[in-house]
């Protein structure tokens, strides 16, 4: 039995030489069970066993299991920590059933620790557990990754009977003559893990197949290495058709569609659950909501959970948080050139003009007559342009839209207006009030970030350069 588990260890790479090993005992049988293991396998497998025993202060015998699990622990001179914590209290406090709240104490615990020292925490679930896990999921509703039972590594966590049945662990410790405590209160049904233990997984054994446990552990192994598929398959998606720009995740509903249709929804899920920062309140209704979407009409949007809000666009669907209140009432400045920043421009000075707490336009004049220009090299930078200065006749204006905006779209000085510029060039509804124009009155300059209005176009026959850079600061 000692060398399955090793292989367990070996083929999942829980522990490497010279880990510290830091594990939950808490006297009854699984745990003892883990301990000696352990202690069998360190002879292979270099490394340091320290062990952690919390009592909970639920049973009135309780610190007599933390006095074996020392005694224990003396015995194989091992590192024993005592660990007490008022559970219940903690609970009511914290508004947790008395199990989340157990939980999380014990792991919190076996993580101080262990602390920064290189190494695994190891827990003694074993295929029982893993087997009323994968039930649990069941009759409560999940998704395919939760009907692949308890996971025998999860980030620092890891659990090496998992390879092993209840029976077979006291079997284990009886053939050893070694004792071991039992909880009162794993006896109980007042857990819901308890009655599937007691009544279910019980029956399952009794009058359906001795090999319940064992067939049971077998599919939850064969859903992992299916869900590890989906995984890999799921990443490959996501970065085919969900791109990310300042936090807002956009699904291209063409590359999109061409995923198989299971597909689908893990990635909807991942871009829900990485706009949301959690994958707390999302589930399958919030997939269909935005699979519906995909099929309505431009501009219609959906409320979702964590103050998120999916909004149809031209090419597929954008994700992103709302914006608070404060934030959705934050206007982008108006500047107007002054007449002294315009004559400090035709002095030849370069302007640093302020648009937002982050970001300026660099503007500044270049006289063809006094400079050696190609008219071949115009910049064609995105935020960098050069515009004929001669031709702009009111004064200089940053801004955002107005009603009556429009711009050049070619030689022969066609007009076009910007709201449907940004309907043909699929600029977001949402968006549109804050791209930045630089202005002449009402005809647009420059579209900062997009293009410029033909009109202002420089030619051989510019006299005068306008330089413009729009530019992030620190």
């Amino acid at each position: 039995m000692v060398d399955r588990v090793l292989r367990y260890i070996r083929e999942h790479h829980m522990i490497e030489e010279g880990d510290c090993v830091v594990a939950g005992v808490s006297g009854g049988a699984d745990s003892v069970c883990l301990l000696l293991m352990l202690l069998e396998i360190r002879k292979v497998i270099p490394m340091e066993v320290r062990v952690v025993h919390v009592n909970h202060r639920i049973r009135t015998d309780a610190a007599k299991d933390a006095e074996y699990v020392r005694s224990l622990c003396l015995a194989n001179q091992v590192p024993f920590t005592l660990v007490e914590e008022d559970v219940e209290a903690a609970a009511r406090r914290l508004h947790l059933t008395t199990e989340e709240a157990g939980r999380n104490i014990r792991y919190a615990a076996l993580e101080k620790e262990l602390g920064i020292k290189k190494g695994r925490i190891a827990v003694a679930h074993n295929k029982n557990d893993s087997c009323e896990t994968f039930l649990f999921h069941l009759f409560r509703g999940t998704s395919l990754k939760g009907l692949g039972g308890i996971q025998p590594v999860r980030d620092r966590v890891i659990r090496p009977l998992l390879c092993l049945s209840r029976d077979e662990i006291e079997l284990f410790l009886q053939e050893r003559k070694v004792s071991y405590c039992i909880d009162s209160t794993n006896l109980e049904d007042n857990y819901s893990r308890n009655r599937i233990r007691h009544h279910i997984l019980d029956t399952a054994v009794r009058e359906i197949s001795p090999a319940s446990v064992s067939h049971i552990s077998d599919a939850c192994e064969r859903v992992n290495e299916a869900y590890s598929l989906i995984e890999d398959l799921t990443r490959q998606g996501f970065d085919t058709c969900v791109t990310v720009t300042q936090g807002a995740y956009h699904i291209d509903r063409g590359k999109f569609l061409l995923l198989h249709t299971t597909i689908q929804g893990y990635v909807v899920m991942e871009a829900l659950a990485r706009a949301a920062g959690s994958r707390r309140d999302l589930g399958a209704v919030h997939i269909s909501q935005i699979r519906e979407l995909m099929d309505r009409q431009c501009g219609r949007s959906i409320q979702l959970p964590h103050q998120l809000r999916a909004r149809r666009d031209y090419t597929g669907v954008c994700i992103c948080r709302e914006p608070d209140r404060l934030a959705r009432e934050v206007v982008l400045p108006e500047i107007v050139l002054s007449q002294e920043e315009t004559e400090a421009l035709t002095e030849g000075r370069e302007l640093v003009i302020l648009v937002g707490e982050h970001q300026a336009i660099r503007a500044k004049l270049i006289f063809v007559g006094n400079n050696g220009i190609d008219f071949k090299n115009i910049p064609q930078k995105k935020y960098t342009k050069w515009f004929d200065y001669d031709k702009i006749r009111g004064s200089l204006v940053i801004r955002t839209r107005r009603a009556g905006d429009y711009l050049t779209v070619n030689e022969a000085n066609q007009r076009k207006t910007l709201k449907s510029y940004f309907i043909d060039h699929k600029i977001p509804q949402e968006m549109r009030d804050q791209v930045r124009l630089v202005t002449d009155e009402s005809h647009v300059i420059w579209i900062v970030g997009e293009r410029i209005s033909s009109y202002y176009k420089v030619s051989e026959a510019t006299k005068t350069i306008l330089s413009l850079v729009f530019e992030e600061r620190t």
